[in-house]
């Protein structure tokens, strides 16, 4: 049964992602493979923690023996309890309680799993979009030949179709009126999904504080300040309460009795150093991925950017001083287009270096004789009827 169940483990997207050649960046990485790796933990800790400790044990009345007990740690588990600090003095009011009511420690796995399944679906549209480009960046970057990987780039860049207009070009890569014959359709689907991560990151430091109820958007630091500075580890927090109340009804012999009684979540101790953990964590991704989208957007639009990177991968495969900016410019350009310089870049930082370096050079060598054949079909006279 164990054999099975992981043979149907090694299935799921994300484990299959893990033996798979990169295509994208780490700031990518740091969204599909290691967030939803970290999620993932989370959930299976707080999912196993009833294993090692209680999840909930409640003070009852001394009449509560048996049956009475058990009904009541399981009522007050799957109800929401309510916290009252220890100094004040509990509302008789219904909405009062309420308002104080902590309803998200029995979703905590179900609350991480999520956040990692958002994590994951910019990535299955990025596979699911550039499979369909006409090249497998993934089959591309597992290739050790620079002649078969030359060749593939020459064949998806040969068909580009060039649009003299810059803003027409910047438009289309925005707006993703692109395609592959405008050179732009890979470059559109990798801004797109890096701005859904961007996007993501955020959402998921906003759905914390929603879920946990939180007025400020410090939650971690103030939960690692108390913890580290005050070190008041053993003190009820209003973020993750140890000591709540539970107010429940029990109907003996028609009549309806109310009680309030007090309980213990240790699980909540747990839940505290988790959400703290992926607090920092999630600050940490939305910085990558706010520098990372920015970077990409600057070299989207700025054209000098990409010529610089083609440029610096060409002068390190020649031992020449004297490279043609002309020519390097028209095949940047003209030939490789938006695509092609972002399939490069992939090869460059998920392959060996000399690799990227070697690719180019073969690929510019190419161009170069073949513009040189066009000029010479272009100079040689044709012969009309006229002159037979």
């Amino acid at each position: 049964m164990s054999i099975k169940l992981f043979t149907t483990a090694q299935g799921f997207p994300w484990i299959k992602s893990l033996k798979a050649p990169n295509d994208d960046e780490h700031s990518d990485r740091l969204n599909h493979r290691y967030s939803v790796g970290f999620l993932l933990i989370c959930a299976s800790i707080v999912t196993g923690a009833p294993i090692a400790f209680e999840r909930i044990t409640c003070w009852v009345p001394a009449q509560f023996v048996g049956a009475y007990s058990t009904y009541t740690k399981n009522y007050c588990w799957i109800s929401n309890t309510y916290y009252i600090p220890s100094n004040a003095t509990v509302p008789h009011s219904k909405y009062d309680r309420e308002h104080a009511e902590i309803g998200y420690y029995q979703w905590a796995p179900f609350i991480f799993l999520s956040f990692a399944l958002f994590f994951y679906l910019p990535r299955m549209l990025w596979r699911s979009m550039n499979t369909r480009s006409g090249i497998d960046l993934q089959y591309l970057v597992s290739k050790d030949d620079k002649n078969i990987i030359a060749q593939l780039i020459e064949c998806y860049c040969q068909p580009n179709k060039q649009d003299v207009l810059f803003s027409r070009r910047f438009f289309r890569t925005i707006f993703c009126t692109s395609g592959k014959r405008f050179g732009n359709y890979l470059r559109s689907i990798y801004i797109m999904v890096k701005f859904l991560y961007l996007i993501n990151s955020f959402i998921q430091l906003v759905a914390i504080h929603i879920v946990l109820g939180q007025p400020g958007w410090f939650y971690g630091i103030d939960v690692w300040y108390n913890v580290f500075v005050r070190n008041s580890v053993l003190t009820d927090s209003p973020f993750f309460p140890r000591v709540t109340l539970c107010d429940l009804r029990i109907r003996e012999v028609g009549n309806l009795h109310r009680y309030t009684v007090q309980c213990v979540l240790p699980i909540n101790m747990l839940n505290e150093k988790l959400f703290s953990l992926a607090w920092f964590w999630f600050i940490y991704v939305f910085i990558s991925n706010l520098f990372s989208f920015l970077f990409t957007l600057y070299d989207t639009i700025m054209a000098s950017s990409r010529i610089n990177f083609i440029g610096n991968l060409y002068r390190t495969s020649v031992s020449s001083p004297f490279i043609n900016e002309t020519l390097l410019k028209k095949f940047t350009q003209d030939f490789l287009m938006q695509d092609g310089v972002l399939i490069l870049k992939i090869l460059y930082h998920n392959g060996p270096v000399f690799l990227a370096t070697d690719v180019v050079h073969l690929l510019v060598k190419n161009y170069e004789r073949k513009q040189q054949e066009e000029g010479v079909r272009k100079t040689t006279p044709q012969l009309g009827s006229s002159d037979v």
